[in-house]
């Protein structure tokens, strides 16, 4: 490569930091606009509780806001391990906590230029002159798949890396080459640690769907399908620190169940490939008149006109070798998005063990499909176009396209005037009301919870990290399945569900869950609560029967398992401030006697990760903590080690003989620290790979 050429390489990059920089103008440069929907409603909350958690000294182990309590760092979506997004939220702990959503959206575009970056790359090691992978790499930078998925950033990071990945896979088609394979590793690591499960689903498939293409049209070889397994083994490891964590929660979580409710795998209607010609098909530009068949960032695929003709014509005239193979790739990649949406997605899907399908999400397969339409538009540049300025032009035209027609559209930009949200400061858009439920909670130590009517938005129980005001509540599909078995006794739903409001008020178990306080909308007529505060069109009631976060329990009802422990607490008759039903099948609270005289719990602290009471009480007592009990969490009675019971479902309890103790609990995720011991070793091997290539001329500089 000639410093010529190089000089002119650099140019083009620049070209395409320019075009992503002016596509999102307005989120990265205007106050007032950000990523719409779970970019605020997700994202944002996790990552102000993690660089809350930083700025204060903390690890950002465990979320005490949500549910009870959930571990903050074995929740994927979270990306505790993702370096652009920590770097974000390092810039937010140090500065303030209001420039979170800025940094995340810098964060995000600068993910898109390398994705761009990357893509033109890929074309020029498939033999493209530069001007025409420019114009490939702005296709897959502005089309559809980057312009409609803002406010998934997990998909959008993720997504960035599946050119780099294709582009390793390329490299080792020859032979197999460690610095490229452990390249590969670390891209595939990347896209698990973005966040996105599903997006990391399709990026490993279509790598391995990529390899065996190649050696069936005799552009590599065969060997190099074992390499990327190889390459995917050791991404996993790269990853262990947040995979095996990940999998740990999943367990523990209803995200178990949601083959129930995904069925046979979901996918995008085939009436949705229309919008590639006919942007606003589905009248995405207008969520009020949208009435799609799924969530409108699906059913948008426009990827310019011009770029279209471009993948087509290359495809369908006189295909050379590397057109065949991206050609069948990206068919392939439109066909699988479909998911079950084709009979034959639908029975491919069906077969598929549940463990697996629940992690497709065939939508997801966008970015496969994106990115392929890219590399055939570039070679179809390259190949149709005569020189290098009717390729330029033609990148113009296409970016101007983009530009013109995706930029500011309501799946990549929000108005905050139009729609203010939820900050650090306001709740729903008002100062007053998130100050009045903030002064009602913080009335004790730690500080109550509160929950939500149906009549509430679920934003509320999302951005609980956000507006720092704990609930029991919750909307994620990682969600406790402990608590959600808890919260249905007084919701009615299915297993699986993620987000169940307070249907009836009068359930105990409401009490239970530290629900001091229950915010409506309606006038709420049930005896056991009083009107504590009215502002903004929301009216906050003071539930007379909630229980502190630390009591203690005078009677003690065994049960052998979580089914039978839900069905004693589901009873109507279960008084939580009277019996807790413990599971314990080894006997060992069978000559439990707690004297029915009253004790007395001190609070001494409350932390996220760490907290200690002060019990006295005149014969043996159970305590009860109603935060969620999940591995992790070590007791202490006086310094010496206790036992933790699960306790009415969800919480946590430990036995005390009579007499006055100190009770330490505090969260130690072992699992956090054997899978970093993986992952460390794993990145030593990436590391000493590249490091060894780096000491001779690389492969660019010889092509």
């Amino acid at each position: 490569m000639t410093k010529k050429t190089t000089g002119r390489d650099l140019l083009y990059g620049a070209g395409l930091a320019a075009a992503a920089l002016i596509f999102h103008r307005r989120v990265l440069f205007s106050h007032g606009f950000v990523f719409p929907w779970d970019f605020r409603l997700v994202h944002v909350p996790f990552a102000t509780l993690i660089a809350d958690s930083i700025r204060h000294g903390r690890m950002p182990l465990w979320d005490p806001y949500t549910y009870c309590g959930t571990p903050l760092f074995a929740n994927i979506q979270a990306a505790l391990f993702y370096p652009p997004v920590l770097s974000a939220e390092l810039v937010g702990a140090w500065r303030s906590l209001d420039l979170i959503p800025r940094m995340l959206a810098f964060a995000v575009v600068f993910q898109i230029i390398l994705a761009g970056i990357s893509t033109f790359g890929l074309l020029r090691a498939l033999g493209a002159r530069a001007a025409a992978a420019w114009t490939g790499a702005l296709v897959y930078e502005l089309g559809c798949f980057f312009a409609a998925q803002a406010e998934h950033m997990g998909a959008m990071h993720g997504a960035s890396w599946l050119p780099l990945i294709w582009l390793c896979v390329v490299q080792l088609r020859a032979r197999i080459r460690w610095h490229w394979m452990a390249l590969l590793a670390v891209a595939l690591a990347l896209t698990i640690f973005a966040g996105l499960p599903q997006v990391a689903v399709a990026s490993f498939g279509s790598a391995l769907t990529l390899a065996i293409l190649m050696a069936l049209f005799r552009v590599g070889a065969w060997r190099t399908v074992p390499a990327l397994l190889l390459a995917c083994v050791w991404a996993l490891l790269l990853a262990a620190i947040q995979f095996i964590p990940t999998l740990q929660l999943t367990e523990n979580s209803v995200a178990k169940y949601r083959a129930q409710w995904l069925g046979t795998g979901g996918g995008i209607p085939p009436s949705a490939l229309f919008s590639l010609v006919v942007p606003n098909y589905w009248s995405v530009f207008d969520p009020a008149r949208f009435r799609g068949p799924i969530d409108l960032t699906f059913l948008y695929l426009y990827s310019s006109i011009l770029g279209l003709a471009l993948a087509l014509a290359v495809m369908f005239w006189k295909p050379a070798r590397w057109t065949r193979v991206f050609g069948l790739l990206t068919v392939l990649a439109a066909l699988a998005m479909l998911g079950d949406k084709t009979p034959l997605g639908r029975a491919i899907l069906g077969a598929l063990p549940v463990n697996l399908r629940i992690g497709i999400h065939p939508e997801y397969l966008l970015c496969v499909f994106s990115l392929g339409l890219a590399l055939l538009a570039g070679l179809g540049a390259d190949r149709f176009l005569p020189d290098a300025r009717i390729q330029t032009i033609a990148g113009v035209v296409i970016a101007l396209d983009l530009i013109l027609v995706s930029s500011g559209r309501p799946m990549n930009t929000m108005s905050l005037d139009r729609e203010p949200g939820f900050t650090p400061h306001s709740a729903d858009g008002s100062i007053a009301l998130l100050q009045q439920l903030r002064n009602l909670t913080a009335a004790t130590t730690p500080p109550a919870r509160f929950d939500m009517t149906p009549d509430v938005s679920y934003a509320w129980s999302s951005t609980a990290p956000l507006i720092q005001v704990p609930t029991a509540n919750g909307c994620d599909p990682l969600a406790p399945e402990r608590v959600i078995q808890l919260r249905l006794s007084f919701a009615p739903g299915d297993r699986w569900g993620s987000c169940y409001q307070v249907v009836q008020p009068s359930s105990p178990v409401v009490g239970l869950m530290n629900d001091r306080f229950l915010l409506s909308r309606a006038a709420i007529t049930d005896p056991g609560f009083t009107l504590a505060a009215a502002t903004a069109g929301y009216r906050i009631y003071e539930n007379k029967r909630w229980l502190p976060r630390f009591f203690l329990s005078s009677r003690v009802i065994s049960a052998g398992s979580l089914d039978e422990a839900a069905r004693l607490v589901h009873d109507p008759s279960f008084r939580p401030d009277e019996n807790t039903v413990v599971e314990s099948n080894d006997g060992s609270l069978e000559n439990f006697s707690a004297t029915p005289t009253p004790g007395r719990v001190e609070v001494l602290s409350y932390s996220a990760n760490e907290w200690a009471v002060r019990v006295e009480s005149p014969g043996e007592a159970l305590l009860v903590n109603t935060d969620t009990d999940y591995p992790g969490w070590e007791a202490a009675i006086d310094g010496h080690p206790a036992r933790i019971y699960t306790a009415d479902v969800a919480f946590r309890a430990i036995r005390l003989p009579p007499g006055k103790h100190e009770v330490r609990m505090r969260f130690v995720p072992r699992i956090l620290y054997w899978s970093a011991a993986l992952s460390a070793l794993a990145l030593m091997a990436a590391m000493l790979a590249i490091a060894r290539r780096l000491r001779t001329p690389s492969s660019l500089a010889r092509r």
